[in-house]
């Protein structure tokens, strides 16, 4: 056998060279901006060239890599590879991989061992350790493992084993799929294993030089993604804000990680961080989520003010809240009214109850000696200014201690001029629970009756509990009141009887 050269050789190698810097600059200028993801299953595909590093050509035992079955041998030296793995996390994998190709030089003319079938099959089990930090979407990565080598004619070849070591570089192009580039030596035990000649060698070599193709993940991860973003938008220098971000973490792959960006040179972490800016001015907030899937970013402006003058620390006074008890009310019966005041400084209070009294302070109790509706306006001032609210109060004529019609108290005789002139006799109309209810009743009868006979509400305590009733005229005495009810049968309802107010 003599040494033989070529000059495809001395081409080949250049060729590989300038298609691995291309892949690598394009992946460095790819806009893509997908992440690498674990918890992945993966299949991978591909080509390469091969070559074999053994026994032959046995003078030239000093240079194994001399390319000659490039020039040697029957058929192109190619193989074909392909990769089922599992990627526990960005930087590692476990795989099942198979490289199966045309070795020419291993059965070049039938040599000493007469093999003339140069194809040789070495599925293997890899580990893989993924380089992080390079850049997002270009991935340096090395692999080591064992393989299990066959083929050969007659004799058959027997069955050799040995390490793997390979590496290569994964570009992403999405969230699903990548390009590789690698090569890859596995190494065969016995020396016979490959090509049937037992020499002083120690191993064989059936080698990928270079080969590329596609990786395509069978599981998707989840990346982030922004639900809300809140915070404040007015802040004063030297107080503390609180910003706060919704993300889908029950669907997003973990490990999440949240960062913030004031806007001032500062940073955060987590969903719900405080900060204090210490000028003013306009800040873009911006909130990021990143898992291994993706990254999403959004932001929002926050207006910082200065702190307030001195003189300007008391803030004015403001009336929060007036509450009225009981409302409605009865004359005669005492009524509360209570405020809730808010400001910087201890303000100053004026209750004007409509009636011609006042009073002070921040809680009153007022008494109305005549039924009707009041406006009970309540002033408050402190060193920043003033503030004024008013509440409509009705007050309802005494209440009666009369039952519903048909009782001894309404039936019964007055003894006395002066006690019956002190009355007065009306038609009820309507007896209700609901005061609310009662004024619309009210309403309607005023609507009806116009200005021929006057309509009212009145409170009374019976043996039913609290009443309202709507009460229509005003007469002398029972009888007149009857008469109405006759004259106006048809614009009252069947139930009116008279009653004698107080």
């Amino acid at each position: 056998m003599q040494h033989c050269t070529s000059t495809r050789k001395t081409v080949l190698t250049p060729i590989f060279s300038v298609l691995l810097a291309g892949l690598l600059l394009g992946a460095m200028t790819s806009p893509v901006h997908a992440q690498r993801a674990g918890d992945t299953f993966y299949g991978k595909l591909g080509v390469g060239a091969s070559d074999y590093t053994g026994d032959f050509p046995a003078q030239n035992v000093a240079h194994p890599l001399d390319f000659q079955e490039f020039s040697r041998g029957s058929g192109v030296p190619v193989v074909v590879v392909g990769e089922l793995g599992y990627q526990f996390s960005p930087r590692w994998t476990l795989a099942l991989g198979f490289q199966g190709g045309n070795y020419p030089i291993v059965g070049y003319s039938g040599g000493p061992s007469g093999i003339e079938d140069s194809y040789r099959y070495t599925p293997q089990v890899l580990g893989r350790y993924t380089f992080s930090g390079f850049r997002r979407n270009v991935a340096p990565y090395i692999d080591l493992g064992v393989n299990a080598t066959f083929g050969g004619d007659a004799p058959v070849t027997s069955t050799g084993v040995g390490p793997s070591v390979g590496g290569g570089v994964d570009v992403l192009l999405s969230r699903t799929l990548s390009l590789y580039v690698e090569s890859r030596f596995n190494m065969i035990l016995p020396d016979d294993a490959v090509d049937g000649a037992d020499t002083e060698g120690p191993f064989d070599l059936t080698n990928q030089l270079l080969g590329f193709g596609l990786k395509v993940n069978f599981t998707s991860p989840t990346p982030p993604r922004i639900i809300g973003l809140d915070g404040p938008a007015t802040a004063q220098v030297g107080r503390s804000v609180t910003f706060g971000a919704t993300v889908n973490e029950g669907e997003a792959d973990r490990p999440l990680n949240y960062q913030w960006d004031f806007g001032n040179g500062k940073a955060g972490s987590g969903l719900t961080p405080t900060h204090t800016y210490d000028r003013p001015g306009t800040y873009t907030v911006a909130f990021s989520a990143s898992n291994e899937a993706g990254n999403v970013r959004e932001s929002m402006t926050v207006k910082v003010t200065p702190p307030p003058s001195p003189s300007s620390m008391s803030e004015k006074a403001r009336i929060a809240s007036i509450a009225v008890t009981p409302s409605p009310a009865v004359a005669g019966t005492p009524v509360e009214f209570e405020s809730a005041v808010e400001g910087g400084s201890a303000p100053s209070y004026e209750w004007r109850f409509g009636d011609g009294t006042t009073a002070t302070g921040a809680s009153a109790t007022h008494t109305y000696e005549n039924p009707g509706r009041y406006t009970a306006r309540l002033n408050v001032s402190n060193d920043a200014g003033t503030d004024a609210r008013t509440v409509t109060l009705r007050v309802d004529p005494r209440m009666s201690q009369e039952s519903e019609p048909g009782s001894e108290s309404e039936t019964g005789q007055e003894s006395g001029t002066d006690q019956e002139a002190a009355k007065r006799w009306c038609v009820v109309v309507a007896s209700m629970r609901d005061d609310g209810g009662a004024e619309t009743a009210a309403q309607r009868y005023q609507d009806r009756f116009a200005e021929s006979m006057p309509v009212d509400v009145v409170a009374a305590n019976t043996d039913q509990g609290l009443r309202y009733r709507v009460v229509v005229g005003a007469f002398e005495d029972r009888d007149a009141a009857r008469r109405a009810i006759d004259e106006h049968g048809a614009d009252l309802p069947a139930g009116a009887w008279p009653l004698r107010l107080q």
